[in-house]
């Protein structure tokens, strides 16, 4: 391997670090000092001194801190062995034939070869390369085996994962593969391992060990991994059980309100506690979501897609470009899985959005009950020891539902629910086979928008357990959906779909959707689009950023109507502009007025659920349905104990929102994004993170980020090209390579820094061994 301009390692970054910080500061001063003295007396032996002074203060800086600078060595030297480099022409296993690949300025891999095959496995190699850390760390996490590199923080999500059982689940499932998945996920793996033998990723270097061989297995456990980050909702479940148990019929379907605008029912007032803690209400739960939506373009559809997903380093996404003879497939998928979840084939163009379905069941446990131990091996510690109880397939909860015992029914046990048919997608030609392929995929459930270049579809994928309409929510599925028989929309007549996690999808014959979003976002940009026939990518990309905050339009007239007139919050607040904007300080003040009102009103009401279950807490998405009823109705009887007046109530929970003086929007809402090694060595952070900064929009407007949650990707495509995209951090998984951290200043709309433009690429081959 050599080294070239495209992966010359960005060494500035290394003066981040603690001790280079206080070394080159403290030096720099001395040495100022120094001189300016020298100017001043013409004594040498006085700078001198202060020469001495300084170098004695930085070297006791350094005795004080010498077990950390012993780690900070441990991290460079792993920096330092792992640096990027041109890898030059590449032997690769299993190719059939010469595979051209290239390095973009934006860190991107260009991949052309004479079949998909071929193509897959330089993925594989080039996803080893930039991400090698990341996929290990999935499929140990996956496993329960975290806490093997990690040492005992890990233990606790190992537990998890353990009584989980998706790395039994994964077993099965991938037996159960049928053969054109099993080939690309081979594939996929040769390549993985090619660039395992070939480099060690600097986190498993300072880890000290070396990651195992990548096996079909651990693709088939990544997938699961996504299934249930996005689809395992036991709380929900748990809670809306507990509410339903604790509270008449009326009060729990009013609290747990499907409607617009649910009435309060009569007699809601008896029902409401003297207290009730604030951490009952589960407000804002980052859900993983996503928008994505076709609108008609000139002369073809576009499609946008925003994948909303926990932010960290490097990017939980990874840009994909390969190429072979009739297609050249491009856009993000997840590390670990050869699969395009947003993109385009140069045929059709596709996107996803999370279904928030209803996906889980807890039923109560058998008898016939089998508990078995595993063994956790802990770095650097004493084994532990976990109890996994089984209800055949179905773990068993270690925590009862209102007393009682009770076992998990989730989809993603089931070996259909990581086929892996999606990717098929890459062949598709047009809509009608897009579509045939999706009914018969089943795997992780989701919104899919589809598009050629005449027609859109939106369809609801996945598997999907069967639940009739009209059936209480309670009750357990009988089966799943065949394909068909999942809900569609296809060819609107304004050519516009939609899907924002919300209501979408019709459910008048089977009911999928499990808390949906309330729909906010999917207003917003439906309104957008339907304001003009025909649009753009510029606008696509502007859509994407727009921040709009219309949940709190009702919140800013409750307040308004409720404050004096001539009252500075009240002219404040009237003169909302409507938006998330980083320096408004009404949006502050409305966030901060929303979160204290849904704990002060709804937790009394919720405070008998604790009785049931002592960790209760409501997590639900609607709560803003039932806390404006409440409020709206200008009861004083339905607010907390000791309320008189609704207005009076209304304008002191607005000046304690507001406090001496509003923050604005921006100083609330710093986003950065943190390496898992944050959590081992915080004060490294400054080197493989990134800095938090002012971000505007939130969890409700179109432009979604919030610290920790956002979007992880945003593409805008045509059937027949991947026009945008941008991601949060750079391509690279290396704090030092010049693709780290690049394309970070367009996804957070930062002022243009030095532009990309003309950054050198690096071309390379890779070859089958003895070629």
């Amino acid at each position: 391997m050599t080294a070239c301009p495209a992966h010359r390692p960005r060494l500035r970054r290394l003066w981040l670090l603690p001790t280079a910080r206080v070394a080159g500061a403290g030096g720099a001063a001395g040495l100022a000092l120094a001189a300016g003295l020298l100017a001043l007396l013409a004594t040498a032996w006085v700078a001198a001194g202060v020469l001495v002074a300084a170098v004695a203060a930085v070297a006791g800086y350094a005795y004080r801190n010498r077990a950390r600078l012993a780690v900070e060595r441990r991290l460079l030297r792993a920096l330092r062995d792992a640096a990027p480099c041109c890898p030059g022409d590449v032997e690769l296993p299993g190719l059939a034939g010469p595979v051209k690949a290239e390095s973009t300025g934006d860190g991107v891999t260009r991949i052309t070869a004479e079949s998909e095959h071929d193509a897959v496995r330089a993925l594989g190699y080039a996803m080893g390369r930039d991400r090698g850390f990341q996929l290990d760390l999935i499929r140990r996490s996956g496993a329960g085996r975290l806490a093997e590199v990690w040492g005992r923080a890990a233990v606790p999500a190992d537990t998890e994962y353990r009584r989980l059982g998706l790395a039994a689940a994964a077993r099965v499932a991938t037996e159960r593969l049928e053969r054109p998945e099993r080939e690309l996920l081979e594939a996929f793996a040769e390549g993985v391992n090619a660039a395992y033998a070939a480099a060690t990723p600097f986190e498993c270097r300072f880890l000290s060990y070396r990651p195992g061989p990548w096996r079909v297995e651990d693709s088939v456990l990544t997938s699961l991994v996504l299934f249930h980050s996005l689809s395992y909702n036991e709380q929900a479940k748990r809670a809306e059980a507990v509410v339903r148990r604790a509270l008449p019929g009326p009060v729990a379907d009013f609290l747990l309100a499907d409607a617009e605008d649910p009435a309060p029912p009569e007699g809601l007032a008896g029902h409401r506690a003297d207290a009730g803690t604030p951490d009952l209400v589960a407000l804002d739960r980052a859900v993983a979501g996503s928008n994505c939506w076709i609108a008609p373009g000139d002369g073809q559809p576009l499609l946008a897609c925003d994948l909303h997903l926990a932010l960290g380093l490097p990017n939980v996404l990874y840009e994909v470009d390969l190429a072979w003879p009739g297609t050249r497939l491009r856009g993000l998928a997840s590390p670990g899985l050869p699969v395009v979840l947003a993109g385009t084939n140069g045929r059709i163009a596709w996107g996803v959005t999370n279904l928030t379905a209803d996906v889980l069941d807890l039923v109560p446990a058998g008898q016939d009950l089998r508990t078995r131990t595993e063994r956790i091996r802990v770095r650097g510690g004493k084994p532990v020891d976990v109890d996994v109880t089984t209800d055949g397939t179905m773990p068993v909860s270690e925590t009862p539902l209102c007393g009682e015992k009770v076992a998990v029914r989730w989809t993603g046990h089931d070996p259909r629910a990581a086929d892996l048919r999606f990717g098929r997608l890459a062949h598709a030609g047009d809509l009608d086979e897009a579509v045939a392929v999706l009914d018969g995929a089943h795997g992780v459930a989701l919104n899919v928008l589809v598009t050629d270049r005449r027609r859109g579809a939106h369809l609801a994928t996945g598997l999907l357990p069967r639940r009739p309409a009209g059936t209480p929510r309670t009750d357990p599925a009988d089966g799943h959906l065949s394909g068909p028989e999942r809900p569609r929309i296809t060819d609107p007549a304004d050519g516009i779909l939609v899907s924002a996690n919300d209501a979408g999808l019709p459910e008048d014959v089977f009911r999928f959707g499990l808390d949906l979003d309330p729909g906010h976002r999917a207003r917003r940009i439906r309104t957008v689009l339907g304001a003009a026939p025909r649009h753009d990518a510029a606008g696509m990309r502007a859509l994407q950023h727009d921040i709009a905050a219309e949940l709190y339009a009702a919140y800013r007239d409750l307040a308004v109507a409720a404050l004096p007139p001539g009252d500075p919050l009240r002219a404040l607040l009237a003169g909302w502009d409507g938006t998330a904007a980083t320096g408004s300080r009404a949006f502050g003040v409305l966030v901060r007025l929303r979160e204290d009102l849904a704990g002060r009103v709804l937790a009394p009401y919720l405070a008998v659920c604790r009785e049931h279950d002592p960790a209760f807490r409501f997590p639900f998405r609607t709560l803003d349905r039932p806390l404006l009823a409440i409020l709206r109705a200008r009861d004083p009887a339905l607010l907390p104990a000791g309320t008189r007046d609704v207005d009076g109530f209304v304008a002191d929970r607005v000046r304690e929102a507001a406090g001496e003086r509003p923050k604005p929007w921006g100083r609330l809402n710093r986003v950065g994004l943190g390496h898992p090694f944050a959590s081992l060595v915080p004060w490294a952070n400054p080197v493989l993170g990134i800095r938090p900064r002012p971000q505007a929009g939130m969890l409700h407007t179109v432009r979604t980020a919030v610290p920790g949650f956002g979007a992880a990707g945003r593409v805008v495509v045509t059937p027949d090209e991947l026009v945008s995209v941008e991601l949060p951090a750079g391509q690279s998984g290396h704090p030092l390579s010049p693709h780290y951290a690049d394309r970070h200043g367009r996804w957070a709309e930062l002022p243009p820094s030095r532009s990309r433009e003309g950054r050198p690429g690096c071309g390379y081959a890779l070859r089958p061994p003895g070629t």
